[in-house]
Protein backbone atom coordinates (compact mmCIF):
# COMPACT_ATOMS: atom_id res chain seq x y z
CA UNK A 1 0.00 0.00 0.00
CA UNK A 2 1.28 3.61 -0.84
CA UNK A 3 0.61 5.72 1.93
CA UNK A 4 1.23 9.69 1.88
CA UNK A 5 0.39 12.28 3.94
CA UNK A 6 -1.73 15.53 3.10
CA UNK A 7 -1.11 18.41 5.46
CA UNK A 8 -3.32 21.54 6.23
CA UNK A 9 -0.89 24.16 6.12
CA UNK A 10 -2.19 25.33 9.27
CA UNK A 11 -4.00 23.22 11.21
CA UNK A 12 -0.86 20.62 12.30
CA UNK A 13 -3.48 18.11 11.36
CA UNK A 14 -2.02 14.97 9.81
CA UNK A 15 -3.97 12.58 7.51
CA UNK A 16 -3.09 9.57 5.38
CA UNK A 17 -4.84 8.51 2.38
CA UNK A 18 -3.66 4.80 0.90
CA UNK A 19 -5.38 1.64 -1.50
CA UNK A 20 -6.69 -0.03 2.27
CA UNK A 21 -7.94 3.46 3.26
CA UNK A 22 -10.53 2.07 5.85
CA UNK A 23 -10.00 -1.49 5.79
CA UNK A 24 -10.11 -3.40 8.96
CA UNK A 25 -8.82 -7.48 9.58
CA UNK A 26 -11.82 -9.43 10.87
CA UNK A 27 -9.90 -9.62 13.95
CA UNK A 28 -8.87 -6.16 15.09
CA UNK A 29 -10.97 -4.69 17.90
CA UNK A 30 -9.07 -1.72 18.73
CA UNK A 31 -10.64 1.43 16.93
CA UNK A 32 -8.85 2.94 13.97
CA UNK A 33 -6.79 5.79 13.81
CA UNK A 34 -8.71 8.21 11.57
CA UNK A 35 -6.25 12.00 12.00
CA UNK A 36 -3.07 12.61 14.08
CA UNK A 37 -2.45 16.44 15.18
CA UNK A 38 0.33 18.01 15.91
CA UNK A 39 0.27 20.85 18.92
CA UNK A 40 2.82 23.50 20.26
CA UNK A 41 5.48 22.44 17.59
CA UNK A 42 6.42 25.91 16.37
CA UNK A 43 9.80 25.94 15.85
CA UNK A 44 9.60 22.66 13.66
CA UNK A 45 7.46 21.88 10.87
CA UNK A 46 4.42 19.33 11.24
CA UNK A 47 5.66 17.95 8.00
CA UNK A 48 9.75 17.74 9.43
CA UNK A 49 8.23 15.60 11.86
CA UNK A 50 6.15 13.32 9.89
CA UNK A 51 9.16 13.37 7.73
CA UNK A 52 10.85 11.43 10.74
CA UNK A 53 8.25 9.20 11.43
CA UNK A 54 8.05 8.22 8.05
CA UNK A 55 11.89 7.56 7.85
CA UNK A 56 11.17 5.27 10.75
CA UNK A 57 8.52 3.47 9.26
CA UNK A 58 5.74 5.37 11.59
CA UNK A 59 2.83 5.26 10.33
CA UNK A 60 -0.22 5.54 12.57
CA UNK A 61 -3.63 6.81 10.48
CA UNK A 62 -5.90 4.12 9.04
CA UNK A 63 -3.99 1.56 11.36
CA UNK A 64 -6.10 0.01 14.91
CA UNK A 65 -4.81 1.94 17.20
CA UNK A 66 -1.98 0.71 19.73
CA UNK A 67 -0.60 2.35 22.81
CA UNK A 68 2.95 0.46 22.17
CA UNK A 69 3.08 2.42 18.50
CA UNK A 70 1.78 5.94 19.66
CA UNK A 71 4.85 5.78 22.35
CA UNK A 72 7.53 4.68 19.84
CA UNK A 73 5.72 7.92 18.17
CA UNK A 74 6.62 9.62 21.24
CA UNK A 75 10.23 8.68 22.06
CA UNK A 76 10.99 9.67 18.33
CA UNK A 77 9.23 13.10 17.98
CA UNK A 78 11.19 14.00 21.11
CA UNK A 79 14.37 12.89 19.53
CA UNK A 80 13.41 15.24 17.19
CA UNK A 81 12.87 18.16 19.17
CA UNK A 82 16.24 17.22 21.27
CA UNK A 83 18.08 17.21 17.75
CA UNK A 84 16.61 20.80 16.59
CA UNK A 85 17.76 22.42 20.24
CA UNK A 86 14.82 21.97 22.41
CA UNK A 87 15.85 19.33 24.78
CA UNK A 88 14.08 18.34 27.76
CA UNK A 89 10.18 18.65 25.73
CA UNK A 90 7.84 16.73 26.91
CA UNK A 91 5.70 15.45 23.81
CA UNK A 92 2.31 14.20 25.22
CA UNK A 93 -0.39 11.86 23.43
CA UNK A 94 -4.01 12.39 24.05
CA UNK A 95 -6.32 9.93 22.30
CA UNK A 96 -9.53 11.28 21.39
CA UNK A 97 -12.69 8.99 20.84
CA UNK A 98 -14.43 9.69 17.30
CA UNK A 99 -17.66 7.36 17.19
CA UNK A 100 -18.40 5.24 15.72
CA UNK A 101 -14.88 3.01 16.47
CA UNK A 102 -12.37 5.59 15.65
CA UNK A 103 -9.91 7.79 17.35
CA UNK A 104 -8.00 11.11 17.12
CA UNK A 105 -4.31 11.14 18.28
CA UNK A 106 -3.27 14.41 19.36
CA UNK A 107 0.70 14.95 20.23
CA UNK A 108 1.20 17.65 22.10
CA UNK A 109 4.70 19.55 22.63
CA UNK A 110 5.50 21.12 26.35
CA UNK A 111 8.96 22.30 27.79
Amino acid sequence: MKIRWILPAAAGIVALAGAQTGQRSATAKAPVVRAVEFRNFHDVPVKEIVNRLNDRDIQLVQRPYSAEYVETAQGIVEELMAEKGHPGTHVKPTVTSIPPHAVRVTFTAAP
